[in-house]
């Protein structure tokens, strides 16, 4: 035992720490806390992140139309990676907050928990709900814009990373009403990614639009890979939803079964409204799709509303059998796995004070919905099944023959799992890894025993193990479970991967628990038989352990895309934008770049910068000539000192006479509108509709239209860099007299020399000396390497790429997967058909 004197004394150490006071503890202010903890307010600051500050603002123009006062919803992704949201709501409102003092538009978009949605009565039902949905975006965003149209005018305001930089102003004369909202994301807080993808979004958009039955929702994506325009509006909302839905797929009943309810009722001492909507429909396939809504925000992980329904379906269906002997002794007892089976429904609620998980809304935790939902859906269903008793007979045995088939895909599970036990447990063909622990094990499924061989010979054993498949998978799709658990490579890979599969509470079904890798890796070769493989592949797992996807455990390999060879120089290329950048890379070795004013030589560092803002410039530039305006014209207009660029462009058509304005700021713009008689959205101030008895105009004599640049200020930013350099900008379009001159191999016999007229020749000329004896071979198969190659251009953790598989849209990866997979040919052939010249690589 110690003695007493050897043990510290608390008190001898007070006089080296600082006393632990008032003066110790912070506070962070304004939007501060969003950036240091955006996991708290966005859920974190990945891709998912990144589209669910899309969703805050959007749902803000939603709750506008939930309150009957927004109609139209317009959204575009700009070429810089900004996103504009506009709608023809009210306006946020701009007069003074009494309490705060601030305009109303800056105190929703920089202090926390403000707004119009706790009870002051400006929404019934909204899906933002905590306050902190566009401040957050605010807070997150580069640069965040707020146009806002009340009262006859157009206010503006600018914010950077959540700080005012622009108060609010009146830029001109408003025709309507509404609020148009521009952001960019910041790099410092999405360093995963800051692009959007359109998919992700235009998918959100139809929701939205099937959800709010009259609201029309346009969008645009503006970037040279999207280049579409689409609109949405479903007059008859949550039965179309159901019916798109099921597109392809053989239904049970053509007419969906719908109800709906509206209930008033008190809660915790306070009125409540819930408006309760549920459409379902049945079809003859193995899977289910039940969506939740909650005041048109999807609650991905359901909620009570989710539950209340299931519990009625069930105890609906088991009544009507039994109301109607339905079923014999020797029947397996329908559960509720079993009811679900080919159901495809959407539950949107309304909700005027609903409770969430989270702030991202992913589950709905309102107690009071289950039994709402439960009663409207037990009512609903049974008065349907009495007055429609053939659909419900159907119905029962279509949940009849899924029990039966679940009895007998539980022995086949069994056996499959009694085989495992005995014989050595693991398939023979499988090349196991020496590690235990999961989450470090890795599981390459890969096509065929050749390239298995080479895979088995260039892993690391330690971590990588590879499970060789040899033919054709069965397709999951079309067959029932029993069926597909016969095929020989369908139970290796269950065997090998561990979980289980299927949904139910037995201990076969799929437990994500149980999975003996964390990185389930689909390798196959970038040729048609390999893409099919792929597909059946993740067909099944989608099917059967769809919990794979939702764990991230899912990948697919991505084997380099073109092989470069070019003298001693031989290099894998991943994708078409490596390429590019790989061209000027090579494009700009062994060049002088010389000003001829002065006859200065930039350093070989300086060009590299050079044609890299160049390049970046030349795609950006794409925001400016969509308008039909010269990129050299536009760039000629920056400010000679700051660099900075119009942002605005003004088409002007008159006859055959076509003119452009670069406009510098508002203010511009504002006196532009003033001399030709326009209001601030670019509308004409006089009424255009003839009165009664006045004829109409034949053709309009002048037209004039205002696009806003929203790249000019990544472009103002290349401009900066460019000039720091010290190459001489003070105009883009091209000059009678050379400028610069582009030396090729100086000193040496084949020296050449190019003059150049122009900034932007110098990237087009680099891009050009690039592909001079250069070999560029599409990469296609696995087999086409060694093991060693292998391993080091797609297995290796330190230089492979992984695409990671999920599943950010239920709806449109049911819906894909039975029109690619399921029976019916003709939507195949179509589906097919159109898009057969979006084909990038055709294996032939």
């Amino acid at each position: 035992m110690s003695d007493a004197s050897d043990q510290p004394n608390p008190a001898q150490n007070t006089a080296a720490q600082p006393a632990y006071d008032a003066d110790q503890l912070g506070q962070l202010k304004g939007l501060e806390a969003v950036r240091k903890k955006p996991g708290m307010y966005i859920g974190g600051t990945d891709e998912r992140a990144l589209h669910h500050c899309v969703s805050e603002v959007l749902d803000n123009s939603v709750d506008e139309h939930l309150a009957g006062h927004c109609s139209r919803i317009e959204v575009g992704i700009h070429v810089d990676g900004s996103i504009s949201i506009r709608d023809n709501g009210r306006g946020i409102p701009v007069d003074l907050n009494k309490e705060s003092g601030l305009p109303g538009v800056e105190l929703v978009l920089t202090t926390l928990h403000s707004g119009g949605k706790y009870g002051q009565g400006g929404y019934k039902f909204s899906g933002g709900t905590h306050g902190v949905g566009a401040k957050c975006v605010n807070a997150v965003s580069e640069w965040f814009e707020v146009e806002v149209s009340r009262d006859s005018k157009v206010h503006h305001m600018r914010f950077e990373r959540g700080k005012v930089t622009k108060k609010l102003t009146v830029i001109g004369k408003a025709k309507g009403t509404g609020t148009f909202i521009t952001f960019k994301p910041d790099a410092e807080i999405f360093r995963e990614t800051t692009v959007f993808k359109t998919d992700r979004i235009a998918q959100r958009l139809r929701e939205l639009a099937f959800l709010n039955s009259g609201l029309e929702i346009v969008f645009t994506d503006e970037r040279p890979a999207g280049g579409k325009t689409e609109t949405f509006f479903y007059k008859n909302g949550v039965e179309e939803f159901v019916r798109q839905l099921n597109t392809n797929k053989d239904v049970l009943h053509p007419k969906v079964i719908a109800f709906k309810k509206e209930t008033q009722l008190v809660n915790d001492g306070k009125p409540v409204e819930i408006h309760a909507e549920i459409v379902l429909q049945y079809n003859d396939g193995f899977n289910d799709l039940v969506l939740c809504y909650t005041n048109t925000i999807h609650n991905p992980d359901g909620g009570t509303h989710l539950s209340g329904f299931r519990s009625a379906l069930t105890r609906a269906i088991n009544q009507f059998s039994k109301a109607n002997n339905l079923l014999k002794d020797k029947d397996p007892q329908i559960t509720g796995d079993d009811v679900r089976e080919g159901l495809t429904a959407v539950i949107s609620i309304k909700h005027s004070d609903p409770k969430f998980e989270s702030q991202t809304k992913v589950k709905l935790l309102s107690p009071e919905v289950e039994s709402v939902v439960g009663s409207v859906s037990y009512e609903g269903l049974m008065f349907y099944f009495d007055s429609n008793p053939g659909v419900a007979r159907r119905i029962v045995d279509k949940g009849l023959m899924a029990a039966r088939a679940r009895e007998a895909a539980r022995k086949a599970r069994e056996t499959i799992r009694k085989g495992a036990l005995s014989g050595g447990g693991l398939p023979g063909k499988l090349a196991d890894c020496s590690e235990r622990d999961p989450a470090l094990c890795e599981l390459y499924i890969v096509e065929g025993d050749s390239a298995g061989g080479s895979a088995k010979q260039g892993r690391d054993r330690r971590f990588q193990a590879i499970l060789p498949l040899r033919g054709k998978l069965i397709n999951s799709e079309k067959a029932q479970l029993d069926k597909v658990l016969n095929n020989e490579e369908i139970r290796t890979l269950i065997t090998a991967i561990g979980t289980g599969i299927g949904t139910g509470e037995d201990e076969h079904a799929f437990k994500a628990d149980k999975a003996r890798y964390h990185k389930v890796i689909i390798m196959t070769d970038a040729d048609v038989d390999g893409s099919h493989i792929r597909t059946l592949l993740l067909t099944f797992l989608y099917r059967q352990m769809r919990g794979l996807f939702d764990r991230g455990f899912v990948y697919i390999a991505q084997p380099p895309l073109y092989k470069i060879k070019r003298k001693k120089r031989e290099q894998y290329v991943d994708n078409d934008e490596q390429l590019n950048r790989i061209l000027l890379e090579l494009g700009s070795e062994d060049v002088v770049l010389t000003r001829l004013k002065d006859a200065h030589v930039f350093a070989p560092a300086q060009i590299d910068k050079i044609v890299e803002c160049l390049a970046a410039l030349e795609q950006l530039g794409a925001g400016v000539t969509r308008h039909g305006a010269s990129l050299p014209a536009y760039l000629d207009r920056h400010h000679p000192e700051t660099q900075d660029l119009p942002r605005y462009v003004a088409r002007v058509r008159e006859g055959n006479k076509e003119t452009f304005e670069f406009l510098a700021d508002d203010a511009a713009r504002a006196a532009f509108n003033e001399k030709h008689g326009l209001n601030a959205d670019g509308s004409d101030k006089t009424d255009s509709t003839p009165s009664v008895g006045e004829k109409k105009p034949a053709m309009f004599t002048k037209r004039v239209t205002i696009h806003e640049i929203f790249e000019s200020t990544e472009m103002a930013k290349l401009l900066r860099a460019i000039a720091k350099i010290g190459l001489e900008i003070a105009r883009f379009s091209a000059t009678e007299e050379p400028r610069f001159v582009i030396t090729e191999n100086p000193g040496q016999k084949s020296e050449s020399k190019t003059e150049l007229r122009s900034p932007l020749d110098i990237v087009a000329q680099i891009r050009a000396n690039g592909r001079k004896g250069l070999s560029i071979q599409r990469y296609k198969g696995l087999g086409e390497m060694n093991p060693k190659q292998l391993f080091e251009t797609t297995m290796d953790p330190e230089k492979r790429r992984l695409l990671k598989v999920s599943v950010d849209d239920a709806a449109k990866a049911d819906s894909l997967f039975t029109l690619l997979m399921g029976d019916e040919v003709p939507p195949r052939r179509q589906f097919i058909e159109d898009n057969a010249l979006n084909v990038q690589f055709l294996d032939v």
